[in-house]
């Protein structure tokens, strides 16, 4: 018991539902077809007894005659008629006095004496054995007793009617369950549909990180409902992991990539460079004043200023360039697919005029600079690590040289 339910909790549900309806059918079927064999057995065992008593009235009227006048050739003739009756074993007339008047065998039977249960009576009598019938029936001429006649048959019919009956119901029954099988695979998949919809979706999910795979809840019952709950919190879900890649990955003031997102953003860029044998050029700046700027109009300002920096940097910027805020006052530009000092000195001259505008912020009149440090990879450095620092450098040069300048890191002289 404990193996099966082992083995039953390693099927699937739709291998659980169409074997629980194939059995619950047979368990069904199991009284049904022990009713109808029981009722058809005493049904034709009923047929067979009376073909029995047809056959020994009629040899009971044709034998009367021959058994008042103890004619044996008559009586002989009137047994041998039963030679066409199927399945006759044997038969016998004994007289009013118990004299045996004469018997017949039918074919294969073996020739023995009635027993004395079997002797003459004034009353009819039936035995039935598993294999066999007997029917002792008194004759009257004239309503005087004259003598009993015995039938012995085999029940040889009964069994082969019913063999064939148990054959047809077999068939039947195995039919009915192939079809009962098809039909169980059929709505068994209908019913599982949405549950491999689910499982496939929650793969998606797991696997791929990809919420995109449709479910589907036509049905309006468990299964459904199930599919309908499981969609609304695969949704929110997705939300939440909107919301908290939005947090992890982009600063909450500006609207722009984060710290977070830069140092995996600049490892993805060095190893594109190293792959491609390309440049990837860190521009780190720092604006110039923006403390004063905090100090005198407010932090609420400040980040107005700080929001208006990022979409300044945003428009100046190519499109496959990258803008990160990195701290308070500090932004980080990655700028991939160029190979020299120029294009990349266009670029911080670019920011250095869109931040160094002035701007008016809440009715305040601002104005910031930028000091740049720019660092190239391989040309100045082998890693991450070195190409921050580098860049770090530069900046500092920028802004001892009177800010709002940017410098290209150049390698002390040995």
């Amino acid at each position: 018991m404990i193996l099966f339910k082992k083995s039953l909790n390693d099927w699937s549900i739709q291998k659980k539902l169409i074997y629980s309806n194939i059995f619950g059918i047979a368990f069904a079927f199991i009284p049904v077809i022990f009713i109808m064999v029981t009722y058809e057995y005493f049904a034709i065992r009923s047929n067979v007894l009376e073909a029995i008593r047809v056959q020994a009235d009629i040899a009971g009227e044709s034998s009367a005659a021959a058994m008042a006048f103890r004619d044996s050739e008559a009586a002989q003739d009137t047994l041998l008629a039963l030679q066409g009756v199927p399945d006759m074993i044997e038969a016998h007339l004994i007289l009013s006095d118990g004299t045996l008047l004469e018997s017949y065998y039918g074919k294969g039977s073996k020739i023995n004496k009635p027993s004395e249960e079997f002797q003459a009576s004034r009353e009819g009598k039936e035995y039935l054995t598993l294999t066999t019938v007997t029917i002792e029936k008194p004759i009257f001429l004239r309503s005087e007793y004259v003598g009993s006649l015995i039938l012995v048959s085999s029940l040889h019919s009964l069994y082969t009617r019913m063999g064939w009956y148990l054959f047809i119901i077999i068939i039947a029954a195995i039919l009915g369950f192939v079809l009962a099988r098809m039909v169980s695979e059929r709505i068994s998949k209908m019913i599982t549909a949405p549950l491999m919809n689910l499982i496939a979706a929650t793969q998606k999910v797991t696997v791929e990180n990809d919420y995109s795979a449709p479910i589907s809840a036509d049905s309006k019952d468990e299964v459904g409902n199930l599919s309908r709950a499981f969609g609304e919190m695969m949704t929110q879900i997705h939300k939440r992991d909107l919301t908290m890649q939005q947090l992890a990955y982009y600063d909450r003031v500006t609207g722009i990539a984060n710290r977070h997102f830069f140092e995996e953003r600049i490892v993805q860029a060095l190893g594109n460079a190293e792959r491609y044998g390309t440049s990837c050029y860190l521009l780190m700046i720092d604006l110039d004043d923006f403390k004063i700027v905090n100090d005198t109009v407010g932090h609420h300002v400040g980040d107005l200023l700080l929001r208006h920096v990022s979409e300044s940097l945003t428009k100046t910027m190519r499109q496959n360039d990258s803008i990160f805020r990195i701290g308070g006052d500090e932004f980080a530009v990655i700028v991939e697919s160029t190979s020299d000092h120029e294009s990349v000195a266009q670029i911080a001259q670019k920011i250095i005029n869109a931040v160094s505008t002035p701007v008016v912020l809440e009715g305040n009149k601002v104005k910031v600079g930028a000091s740049i440090g720019i660092s190239c990879f391989p040309k100045f450095s082998s890693d991450v690590q070195t190409l921050m620092s580098t860049s770090d450098s530069a900046m500092y040069l920028a802004k001892g040289k009177g800010k709002n300048n940017y410098q290209i890191y150049n390698p002390p002289i040995v």
